[in-house]
């Protein structure tokens, strides 16, 4: 009888592996993009200076004391600089009013910017948004 050592191990191991992997590799497929595409997937236009915009932000507190009306908020791609070294500055906003509890009605007055950029003052941040969720109204 044969002696298993470490050399036939592995042979064996290999001969039972090989057979799973293959068919993986060989019978990869790849898909074509759909022609219409999802309105979430679609890439919306910038917001550029005179733009009614609108800032989601957590309803607290801190947020109704530190944000009002006609105050201007700079607007960053990211992060703010102390936060993250490669975040840049995309234009600023001023708030018009708010709107319910969770969203405050802005106009872009500076740069251009897209949904999902961070408009800042002091501690507080808001997410711009192109549209509000009618249930937070």
């Amino acid at each position: 009888m044969t002696q298993l050592t470490l050399r036939n191990i592995l042979r064996i191991l290999r001969l039972l592996i090989v057979p799973l992997v293959m068919p993986t590799v060989v019978y990869a497929v790849t898909y074509p993009f759909p022609e219409k595409e999802p309105s979430h997937v679609k890439v919306e236009a910038a917001m550029t200076v005179g733009t009614k915009i609108y800032l989601f932000h957590s309803g607290s507190d801190e947020v109704r004391k530190t944000i009002n009306v006609n105050d201007v908020l700079t607007v960053y791609r990211e992060y703010p600089p102390d936060i993250c070294p490669g975040s840049t500055e995309a234009g600023k906003v001023r708030i018009l009013f708010p709107l319910g509890d969770y969203y405050f009605e802005g106009e872009v007055v500076e740069g251009e910017m897209h949904p999902g950029y961070l408009a800042i003052k002091g501690t507080v941040a808001c997410f711009i948004t192109s549209f509000t969720k009618n249930g937070h109204l």
